[in-house]
């Protein structure tokens, strides 16, 4: 099984407003060139279920597909996860993860130093900011495999050392304040007036903005 590094972001969510964040969603994997029809047929579907003990889940994307993105043909999963108060005892309402699924090792350098090759940065980040275009509560991230969902839980669970397992993050204006004190020996970033663009310097080399 390939290692992902993943495109991630948050949308609180039930099944009163799944079928616009869909619609939103189609937008933005359209936006970065990804016009999967029969893909784009089962997200426009998606509706929350009951699950067996009663409680409400969605999910969708378990299909890799080699798809043109942003004029790089990678293999790529589009998905999108439910979480509710039974997955993460924090939460007061349901989520939406909205993800796009990277194989690592095609958009890396070497797996000694995982830096980002050179032509895919620039599809990272558009794929980012199509993402953060989304209606979303919770910023964008680009995480690898270790830290996979970890800085919106950690948000979520108060625990402010993780909110930083990310190697990209584009932080809206709601969470700007937990993200204030940036190790410039870290991190390159950029504060703008609604969200602070922030890049792992070692997996960069240079901003991507």
């Amino acid at each position: 099984m390939p290692e992902y590094s993943q495109i991630q972001t948050y949308i609180k969510c039930d099944q009163t407003n799944i079928k616009e964040i869909m619609h939103n969603f189609i937008n933005a994997l359209q936006e970065c060139g990804i016009k999967d029809a029969e893909l784009i047929s089962a997200f426009r579907g998606l509706e929350w279920e009951m699950d067996e003990d009663g409680s409400m889940y969605v999910s969708e994307g378990e299909e890799t597909k080699e798809l043109l993105v942003a004029g790089q043909l990678l293999h790529i999963r589009p998905f999108v996860m439910g979480w509710t108060s039974k997955s993460i005892k924090e939460l007061q309402q349901s989520w939406l993860e909205v993800s796009l699924l990277f194989w690592t090792e095609e958009i890396v350098q070497s797996s000694f130093d995982y830096v980002l090759r050179e032509e895919v940065r620039s599809v990272i980040w558009k794929v980012m900011t199509a993402f953060s275009h989304l209606p979303n509560q919770s910023g964008v991230y680009f995480t690898n495999e270790a830290g996979d969902g970890r800085p919106w839980e950690a948000l979520m669970q108060n625990d402010l050392d993780d909110i930083w397992m990310f190697d990209a993050a584009i932080i809206n204006k709601g969470n700007m304040n937990y993200y204030q004190s940036i190790e410039e020996a870290i991190f390159f970033s950029n504060l703008q007036e609604n969200e602070i663009l922030i890049a792992r310097r070692e997996r960069w080399v240079k901003e991507p903005w």
